[in-house]
């Protein structure tokens, strides 16, 4: 086997070991959020039944008062109804957004079943109910023992039949609970012993590899040693059929053609040899200068390198300097406009105060003094939030600190968002789950600048006007020992597949002209590999975007010491 295939063979397999890794993480993350959702939707119709359970005691209370009006009990019970149907509409629709698997324990139409048993059993203990009431006399109220003989009865009917609905619900719940659990603990089995199978692998590989590599190469560097010696009566013992067996064949050919050259000069007379002698001494002079001069070339072109390198290192810094300018300056209106709310109503309440001290021409009344004390507290409270909103831009706008520390990824989350709050509040929620997280190992600052380009592109790839429909959402975890991972998805338009490797490209972009200049997301792709993390997008169109940045906790934390343990 050649060299060129035992390297493909090596790239073949790493590459079949990351995707077989990638499809166990994207399976894991699937099913994981299936479950979530069946968690969520069972925990909502748990929920729908305790209300239906609560509405028995209110509609009996609202019925003595209906015979005590002697107003229409009917209204009462129609209300009731009509509760009960937007309930089971709430109910039908948790059933039909909870996915479910061929082993479920109950099925769709199971649920559907026992939500029009519920349903017709408390109908029917409601027209009982009423009934009941209206046999009453018309000169007799409704006495509470009535009431509870009433609501006895719905506790034997119909809260024991939502009882074991709910029962079976969170039976069901419990095993869905259980079952995510073993999926979290096999994907961390999978996740420990995965990489240490693929390293076992590669070594294995690399030896295979390198073994007879190096047996070769020790022959042609002894054969090579004795060649320079003058020693050409060698023979390099190499037969693998590689290149390096054909090195070897050209070498052992190369040998015996300069012993037989050497034995044709031996029968030259010495004028000859004493001409060939010299030369061979204008070569090597010749050879040594064009040594130096090669040296020297080499040396400049080095010099030449380490400046180009220097200067690109600076444009990389003004670059990042820029790109967090341009998004001060895209912010600059919104923060005016937070700004400009409290200090208008911090002019009206001093103007107020001035009005009325200069009124005033004795000591004020203590209705007065508690008005012109509020409006000064009002006046502290909005330049208070004056002073945070300036502090939270100073933050984004300060010159690079290449010190690098522990980071809280919630506070820097948290005033990210602040600072997006105009291009986010018209289009989509912004929600953080970033609490119970360890602090990373980062720069604040440098990261504060990836969250608020990703909320901004976020914003725009959402269609203004219907922001309960839409979210962006930043979720930070654990995923594995030592590494933190934070999550920003949003429900906007998604990325073209033919775009996904081009969006960390330097320019590229895909918004309209004026929108957008292509620098955003590779100085977050830049900033983040600096910080010694990953960021990676997952994106489909119409389905919204997700980014994934990976970073290590920071030494010290408690993250850092239980991957440590």
């Amino acid at each position: 086997m050649t060299i060129r295939a035992k390297v493909l063979l090596f790239a073949a397999v790493a590459v079949v070991l990351v995707c077989v890794m990638g499809l166990f993480l994207f399976g894991a993350a699937r099913q994981g959020q299936r479950l979530r959702q069946q968690l969520v939707a069972i925990q909502e119709q748990i929920d729908g039944y305790t209300r239906l359970h609560s509405v028995a005691w209110p509609f009996l209370n609202q019925l003595a008062q209906a015979r005590q009006a002697q107003m229409d009990t009917a209204l009462v019970s129609q209300e009731l109804a009509r509760r009960v149907d937007l309930e089971m509409v709430r109910l039908a629709d948790s059933s039909l957004r909870q996915g479910r698997d061929a082993g479920d324990m109950r099925t769709l139409e199971q649920e559907r079943w026992e939500q029009r048993e519920v349903r017709a059993a408390l109908l029917r203990w409601s027209a009982l109910a009423e009934r009941r009431v209206n046999e009453l006399p018309a000169n007799v109220s409704v006495a509470p023992n009535v009431e509870w003989l009433l609501y006895s009865e719905f506790e034997q009917t119909v809260g024991q039949l939502i009882h074991e609905v709910q029962e079976e619900a969170r039976y069901e719940l419990e095993l869905l609970e259980q079952r995510l659990d073993a999926g979290v603990f096999v994907g961390e089995w999978v996740a420990l012993c995965f990489p240490v199978l693929c390293l076992v692998l590669v070594v294995f590989l690399v030896l295979a590899i390198l073994t007879p590599l190096r047996h070769s190469l020790q022959g042609l560097t002894e054969a090579a040693e004795r060649i320079g010696h003058g020693d050409f009566d060698v023979h390099t013992n190499v037969s693998s059929p590689d290149e390096l067996g054909t090195l070897a064949r050209a070498i052992d050919r190369m040998a015996r053609e300069l012993r037989e050259s050497l034995e044709e000069k031996q029968r030259l007379s010495r004028a000859e040899a004493e001409a060939s002698e010299r030369e061979a001494a204008r070569y090597h002079a010749l050879l040594e200068d064009t040594v130096r001069t090669r040296t020297t070339e080499l040396a400049e072109a080095n010099t030449r390198l380490r400046d180009s390198l220097q200067q690109l290192q600076s444009t990389q810094e003004q670059l990042l300097s820029a790109d967090r300018l341009a998004s001060v300056g895209r912010l600059a209106a919104g923060v005016g406009h937070e700004i400009n709310n409290p200090l208008a109503y911090i002019l009206s309440n001093l103007r107020y105060v001035h009005q009325e001290l200069g009124e005033l021409t004795g000591a004020p009344s203590e209705e007065a003094r508690q008005e012109m004390i509020a409006a000064l507290a009002e006046a502290s409270e909005g330049a208070e939030r004056v002073r945070l909103i300036v502090q939270d831009l100073k933050t984004l706008s300060r010159p690079d600190e290449v010190a690098l520390g522990p980071v809280n990824v919630a506070d820097v989350v948290r005033s990210s968002a602040k600072m997006a709050r105009h291009e986010t509040r018209d289009k989509a929620r912004l929600v953080e789950v970033c609490e119970g997280v360890p602090p990373v190992h980062a720069n604040a600052a440098r990261l504060g600048q990836v969250f608020l380009n990703l909320f901004i592109n976020a914003a725009h790839a959402i269609a203004p006007g219907r922001v309960q429909d839409n979210e962006i959402r930043v979720h930070a975890s654990l995923s594995a020992p030592g590494l933190v991972t934070v999550e920003v998805s949003d429900t906007g338009a998604g990325i073209p597949p033919e775009y996904l490797r081009r969006i960390f490209d330097p320019f590229f972009t895909t918004k309209p002209v004026g929108m957008g200049t292509g620098l955003g997301l590779s100085v977050c792709h830049r900033i983040i590999t600096s910080l010694g993390g990953d960021i990676r997008v997952e994106s489909a169109p119409g389905q919204g975007t997700r980014f994934f940045i990976t970073l290590r906790v920071a030494e010290g934390s408690s993250g850092s010491t239980e991957s440590a343990a």
